[in-house]
């Protein structure tokens, strides 16, 4: 069973460009969306959502790396979120770390640890 778990952590499961979907989703995996997602995402893995990605809802993951648009009430992820250059994030996230290239656009709260969003 660990064997199935770590090799589920190594691979992605993918929203292609042009996909579109409504409802809420959850794995103990990794995701990449590069269509648009409309819902609450929960992942035991890492969120990548490329350039041509559009994701409303609440997130949580174990770290996420954002080249598109996300539109979410809250977002936590527990180890690293990466903000791209090409990145557009709109509303509350909770962090370990936080990283934000320039060009980068946030809108909205962060907290680190021993803080907590309202």
């Amino acid at each position: 069973m660990a064997k199935e778990d770590n090799e589920a952590l190594q691979t992605y499961n993918m929203l292609a460009r042009g996909t579109t979907v409504k409802g809420d989703l959850q794995t103990n995996g990794n995701l990449r969306i590069d269509g648009e997602f409309t819902g609450n995402l929960t992942l035991g893995g890492k969120l990548v959502i490329g350039e041509s990605g559009h994701v409303t809802g609440d997130i949580q993951c174990a770290s996420a790396e954002i080249e598109g648009h996300v539109k979410v009430g809250k977002m936590t992820v527990e180890g690293l979120l990466m903000l791209k250059k090409t990145s557009h994030v709109e509303g509350s996230v909770q962090v370990q770390r936080l990283g934000i290239e320039q060009g980068a656009f946030f809108a909205g709260q962060c907290a680190m640890p021993g803080e907590r969003l309202a």
